[in-house]
């Protein structure tokens, strides 16, 4: 059944204007989250329009290890412009602006990682490692919305910034590697004008072809990034040839099929929390909902 009142109150606040983020409506009514999602998806006189992308996560919380990020609520706040029906033409627009702005910010974490690469590695470590980025920053959809830092609070410019360093060899180049990101990524979280998160690994050919078995879950989240990751800085052989150890593994098309049974699984879900408001409180749809690693964040607001 549709909320008519709330239906009226994001009338209202879509009044006059092309189009707003889903966010600028959880803000305005009380951050009432699944309520407002429901009621823009049965609404008749609402329009969204969507302008993310859709990949694959391996979370060995859920049952069949596969879903959808962003989750259905992070989509909606951050990735999909709201209009009425007849500002529909003016919400695809807006989303195109709202895309593009994702592009820069991406290009802009990109560059800052490029930065710690060269400020950190020497010339003769980078010429036996490859560096790829993952997250958000490679796929265009990094975003500067201030968000707590998961080890210490400290509030962080949005998405962060995730890296993976290839090498041929366990040894002391993986450790001198590890000991100079772990000092760039405390000065760069504690530094007030930079904020930016930092994460990192440091990987080994022989840790490709031991994950290349795909049972692991650890390893299914190292081989999917590590296909999904851009080539930044370093060694491009490096790179190369660990891609060619997940290639030849057939890695892509294990991948390929959790991403389709996380589509499926993410459009069911849509489907039935749209139906029956009290689906939400069944663990399955509620973590495909929330931001589930950080669904404590939606709770306490």
């Amino acid at each position: 059944m549709l909320d008519e009142l709330l239906e009226a109150q994001i009338l209202e606040i879509l009044s006059g204007k092309s189009s707003v983020l889903g966010v600028e409506i959880a803000e305005a009514l009380d951050n009432r989250y699944f309520e407002i999602w429901r009621t823009c998806h049965n609404s008749s006189k609402i329009y969204s329009t969507p302008f993310g992308h859709y990949y694959l996560r391996i979370d060995k919380k859920l049952d069949g290890l596969a879903r959808l990020s962003p989750s259905i609520l992070r989509d909606f706040l951050t990735y999909t412009r709201i209009s009425t029906l007849e500002n529909s033409e003016n919400a695809v627009r807006d989303a195109q602006n709202s895309r593009n702005e994702h592009v820069r910010i991406s290009e802009e974490k990109r560059q800052i990682a490029r930065q710690i690469i060269n400020e950190t590695l020497p010339p003769e470590i980078l010429e036996h490692t490859g560096v790829l980025i993952a997250g958000d920053v490679c796929r265009n959809m990094a975003h500067l919305v201030p968000r707590p830092e998961r080890s210490t609070g400290k509030l962080v410019r949005g998405s962060d910034i995730d890296l993976i360093f290839v090498i041929k060899e366990d040894g002391s180049l993986k450790t001198e590697i590890e000991d100079r990101i772990t000092e760039a990524k405390a000065i760069y979280l504690q530094h007030p004008a930079l904020r930016e998160e930092l994460d990192f690994v440091v990987n080994t050919l022989a840790h490709y072809r031991e994950a290349s078995a795909f049972k692991e879950v650890p390893h299914m989240i190292s081989c999917k990034a590590a296909l999904e990751g851009q080539y930044l800085a370093g060694a491009k052989a490096m790179v190369q040839q660990s891609t060619a150890i997940l290639l030849q593994a057939q890695i892509p098309r294990e991948v390929i099929k959790l991403t389709e049974k996380a589509f499926s699984d993410r459009l069911l879900a849509m489907e039935r929390l749209r139906k029956d408001p009290n689906v939400i409180g069944l663990p399955r749809e509620r973590r495909l909902f929330y931001y589930s690693d950080e669904i404590w964040e939606f709770m306490l607001s």
